[in-house]
């Protein structure tokens, strides 16, 4: 396992759209759009995906975050953000976490102690790099159910 697996990962590389660009171009209106049939709108989805995605980095941090009591306590209480502002500043927040996942992708995969004696600093960037690969999909067929996707840079139609 090397840095390049994260790198290629936390992007999707040869796999699926770029996570960074999942919500790229989207309304902050439109992100709180629930589709029929669908659990989830694309801003439930962002702020889950910061919730864990935070949740894992400060472990990383050498901090020992308090796992919530219900899942429910890790979704928004509204299926819409406010405001544009804090739309746009999750989508930040999500991509500000990329970029610090990339850079613990950097140091010693193997090193312990994070979280468990035995759980390495790669055990938590590969929990980081499959949960938002997950809802990074949830994310993108609720896009194209609200009729908003692919996004300005691209993106599989089929």
């Amino acid at each position: 396992m090397d840095e390049q697996l994260f790198l290629k990962g936390f992007h999707g590389k040869g796999v699926h759209v770029d996570t960074s660009t999942v919500f790229d171009g989207l309304d902050w209106q439109k992100a709180g759009e629930k589709p029929e049939n669908c659990p989830h709108s694309v801003w439930e989805t962002l702020f889950h995906m910061n919730y864990w995605q935070d949740f894992m980095l400060s472990y990383l941090k050498g901090k020992t975050p308090k796992s919530p009591e219900h899942a429910s306590e890790s979704w928004p209480d509204s299926p819409a953000p406010a405001s544009e502002e804090e739309w746009q500043s999750a989508i930040v927040h999500f991509l500000d976490g990329l970029k610090e996942g990339e850079h613990e992708a950097a140091k010693d995969l193997l090193e312990q102690g994070f979280g468990g004696p035995e759980r390495t600093r790669a055990d938590c960037l590969l929990s980081i790099m499959l949960h938002n690969t997950y809802h990074a999909g949830q994310a993108v067929f609720a896009r194209r159910t609200i009729g908003a996707w692919p996004p300005p840079s691209g993106g599989d139609t089929w």
